[in-house]
């Protein structure tokens, strides 16, 4: 007997490994990483408390009210140099304290002049600052134009306007250096940025007390100022054009913009600028750098938690969730300290964020839930242990689904005899005799190759509900739908069947193909009525079934070799996986014994694993099949024609066309069918 501390010791790092491997996948996985960003996109849209927001800046945005008005006077996005000249010149005499201007000019425009006008009035009015990439500035002011103007020039005049998205388009972290936000501060700040504390979408803001204006009212106004600007200076002479705008007039009722940080962008669906953020799906692209702005000039960024710091987090919670399970009799405390830990890890999470820290809650709340389903599993699997132990010893001489339905209802199986519906499945190696030959003198690989397949067999048909009835050789024998009722029996059954064909391949490469044989399985299925009893002598009995069905099965396995296939079903069970498994009709056949013929259909595969083109090959065949089976023969030899070349080595298609074709030439009696005899068992 096993010491009971150290089974259990065994049995917990059987499941605590696992666990701890999948919860690191977890934490590096794009599932994590989408909850995480998730969390942080809820939390940012409902702080716990509302992050400091600065009071002193503006938004001027060109919206569809000015796209409308400006369309009417002939002018269409993207506007003018001479139209951003303007509102630039009418923002700064409205006396905004820095005019932050989130619009790229990369390409000349067709009006050379404009551009110098652009150029000379953005140069002359030092509150302005314009947006450049990292490859570009504003085309108009280029290295020249610098050189030639330093005194202009002196303190940062341009920021980067990259939008920094996630994998998902969405974007919440900055980077602060030579930034749009860092170029509106002065001085300009030191940190790298972060994550970005969001104060809302457009909407929100405005609510918030912070001024969105539309930037029409400051377009017309500027044009005035810029007529006069160029009369004062025909040659656009920066220091000349800066002297007549310091002679300017304030621009008067502008006590939204006065003494502001005015940011200026554009709002309408056809300027192409409104960007995903965790506030909103879309939103004016101004508001990255405006919000970028406001964690600068208060508050500052959140701060992410290291990666590390998680996994050492939910290496604590599933520590908590083990101990509590260790210390109580009941389940109860580690599902109460399991949502206890998750309820903290989540609002810690939340209020973390508010704080200006984000901890995603991800890995520590799914390393709870996987730890919590191990403790669940362990308890189960100790209490039990002693009925499992009886069962795998009886196991291995009856079959444990039989052994496990005695031990829950002895009345559940009718010892004595019943009939049920049922699928019947045999199977068989063909190419065993050939690796018999070549393993003569090793009797121990012998066996080691039929356990091997029989465990692997017997694997997939467990693992779709089966009974094992018994081994022969290397032949086995299943019941689905005994002892235990099945629902599905038939599709259940060719699955398992699929399932071990596809096995076969690794017994091949890791025995046979060493010795240059391959292993084939031949399987054939059939449903029908049976006799499921309790059968054999006073001193050894074998539950096991009997009747006609059963002994179709046995004859469709063999079968397989006549048609060159691998997995043959009886026609009620086809016709019981019709739509949920690809199989084709073959023929009709009498077996030996037999007056009556029974269609027999090939297995193919799941549909969803069919190829288009064996989807074509099938819907031939079919086709063809039908128009043979109805004395069409030249219809039909027309389809099979199309099927073979679909597949050109196809055995059953060849013999169909060539039958087609010798009936077309020459029709058999009028009481012909497509049937096939088998003389042989």
């Amino acid at each position: 007997m096993s010491h009971p501390a150290r089974s259990t010791l065994s049995l917990r790092w059987r499941w605590l490994l696992p666990v701890a491997g999948l919860v690191l996948l977890f934490h590096f996985s794009p599932l994590g990483i989408t909850l995480d960003r998730a969390f942080f996109d809820a939390a940012s849209r409902h702080p716990l408390w509302a992050p400091p927001l600065p009071a002193n800046s503006t938004l001027v945005l060109i919206d569809e009210p000015t796209l409308a008005a400006m369309s009417k006077q002939g002018a269409r996005w993207p506007y003018s140099r001479l139209v951003f000249a303007q509102l630039t010149a009418a923002l700064h005499q409205a006396g905004a304290q820095r005019v932050v201007m989130d619009f790229t000019f990369f390409e000349e425009s067709a009006a050379a002049e404009q551009d110098l006008i652009l150029a000379t009035v953005c140069a002359a009015a030092p509150t302005v600052v314009l947006g450049r990439t990292k490859e570009q500035a504003p085309v108009f002011w280029d290295d020249a134009y610098r050189a030639a103007h330093p005194e202009f020039f002196r303190r940062p005049r341009t920021g980067l306007v990259e939008f920094n998205a996630d994998d998902d388009g969405v974007a919440r972290a900055y980077v602060v250096p030579g930034s749009l936000a860092a170029a509106a501060c002065d001085p300009p700040p030191a940190t790298p940025g972060g994550l970005l504390r969001w104060h809302g979408g457009l909407e929100r803001i405005s609510q918030l007390g912070v001024p969105v204006l539309s930037a029409l009212g400051y377009i017309e106004f500027g044009q005035p100022i810029i007529d006069r600007l160029i009369a004062a200076s025909p040659d656009l002479d920066p220091a000349q054009l800066a002297r007549a705008l310091a002679a300017e007039p304030p621009l008067e009722g502008a006590d939204l913009v006065r003494g502001r940080i005015v940011f200026v962008g554009v709002n309408a669906s056809g300027t192409y600028d409104l960007k995903p953020f965790p506030v909103g799906k879309l939103e004016p692209g101004l508001l990255y750098h405006w919000t970028a702005w406001t964690n600068l000039a208060a508050g500052g960024f959140i701060t992410p938690a290291p990666r590390g710091l998680l996994l050492v987090l939910a290496a604590l919670a599933g520590g908590l969730v083990i101990v509590a399970g260790q210390r109580h009799l009941t389940l109860l405390a580690p599902v109460a300290a399991a949502v206890a830990i998750a309820f903290v890890a989540i609002g810690g999470a939340y209020v973390a964020h508010s704080a200006g820290w984000f901890v995603p809650p991800s890995t520590p709340v799914f390393a709870v839930i996987l730890t919590l389903l191990g403790v669940v599993a362990e308890s189960f699997w100790l209490e039990q242990a002693r009925k499992r132990e009886i069962q795998s010893m009886f196991g291995a001489y009856v079959d444990p689904n039989v052994v496990a339905t005695l031990v829950r209802n002895p009345a559940a199986i009718r010892l004595a005899g019943e009939k049920r519906e049922a699928t019947v499945f045999f199977s068989d190696l063909a190419g065993f005799t050939d690796l018999s030959e070549k393993l003569k003198d090793q009797p121990e690989k012998m066996v080691e190759v039929v356990n091997a397949y029989l465990d692997e067999t017997s694997e997939c048909l467990h693992n779709h509900g089966a009974y094992v009835d018994k081994y022969i050789g290397d032949a086995v024998m299943a019941v689905f739908g005994v002892p235990q009722p099945l629902a599905d029996h038939a599709v259940a059954a060719c699955l398992a069947a699929l399932d071990a064909q596809r096995a076969l391949a690794g017994i091949n490469a890791r025995y046979a193909a060493g010795v240059g044989v391959r292993l084939e399985v031949r399987i054939g299925l059939n449903t029908g009525e049976m006799i499921v009893g309790n059968l054999g002598s006073a001193r050894k009995k074998n539950y096991t079934v009997m009747g006609d069905a059963v002994n179709l099965a046995s004859r469709l396995e063999g079968a397989n070799k006549e048609f060159g296939t691998h997995i043959l079903l009886g026609e009620t069970t086809a016709r019981l996986v019709a739509g949920r498994l690809a199989t084709r009709p073959l023929t009709g056949l009498r077996v030996k014994g037999k007056k009556e013929a029974v269609e027999v259909h090939e297995l193919i595969s799941r549909v969803s694993d069919l190829s288009a083109e064996r989807q074509r090959f099938l819907q031939a065949y079919c086709a063809g099949y039908a128009d043979y089976a109805a004395r069409r023969f030249a219809e039909a030899a027309v389809r099979f024609r199309e099927a073979r070349t679909l597949s050109p080595d196809d055995r059953i298609t060849l013999a169909l066309l060539e039958s087609a074709e010798a009936y077309a030439q020459n029709p058999p009696p009028a009481d012909w069918a497509p049937i096939l005899t088998l003389e042989t068992k």
